[in-house]
């Protein structure tokens, strides 16, 4: 290999390097101060979006804690409903049938269930369609990894920028490194979306 092209190939990933640091920045900038992990302290929302993750054979590591998180937003009454945005793509992927069970054990009342919430941008577009959603009067609940750039697309789509609540992530470290690098992608993808979108 030429030095030329070494040269050329370092700048290249060079500057890709920093678009997507830049564009973490962003998403970081714009969440800053809506997300809550103190359940004590959150507003009252009418409603919580529960924001589907992997559930084939086995859940994913954050799916229980996602599930907990709006059981215990129900249970301290900081929503009233909630509002399930996944996707069940294949025979073996259902995560949302598998959280609309955990609610109805729960006691938690479902508003509305949305089996087409491919993406997070996709899960958050289709309920603004819903007059009675167009405020915004909704928790977010996820991770917090997630919770920051549903929330950077919250504020694109309504008419305020919704707050979330964390729950609790995981402590495997192969996941930690997977999520890390998904994010930070998925992250740069959500800002560059920025001049389609409007």
């Amino acid at each position: 290999m030429s030095r030329k092209l070494i040269i050329v190939l370092s700048l290249l990933v060079t500057a890709f390097l920093l678009l997507v640091f830049a564009c973490n920045i962003i998403v970081v900038i714009v969440s800053k101060g809506k997300y809550y992990d103190d359940i004590d302290i959150i507003p009252h929302h009418k409603y919580g979006i529960l924001l589907g993750t992997g559930r084939s054979n086995a859940p994913s590591p954050y799916y229980d804690a996602r599930i907990q998180a709006t059981v215990d937003l129900y249970n301290a009454g900081k929503i009233d409903s909630v509002i399930i945005s996944g996707e069940n793509l294949y025979d073996d992927y259902f995560e949302v049938d598998s959280m609309v069970i955990a609610m109805k054990v729960a006691g938690v009342p479902i508003r509305l269930i949305d089996p087409y919430g491919t993406d997070t941008y996709t899960s958050l577009r289709r309920v603004k369609t819903l007059d009675d959603y167009r405020k915004g009067d909704i928790t977010i609940i996820s991770q917090h990894f997630h919770n920051q750039r549903a929330i950077f697309y919250s504020a694109l789509i309504f008419e305020k920028t919704l707050i979330a609540y964390d729950a609790v992530d995981t402590d495997i470290w192969y996941w930690n490194v997977w999520r890390f690098v998904r994010e930070a992608l998925a992250r740069t993808k959500a800002v560059l979306m920025l001049p389609f979108i409007y």
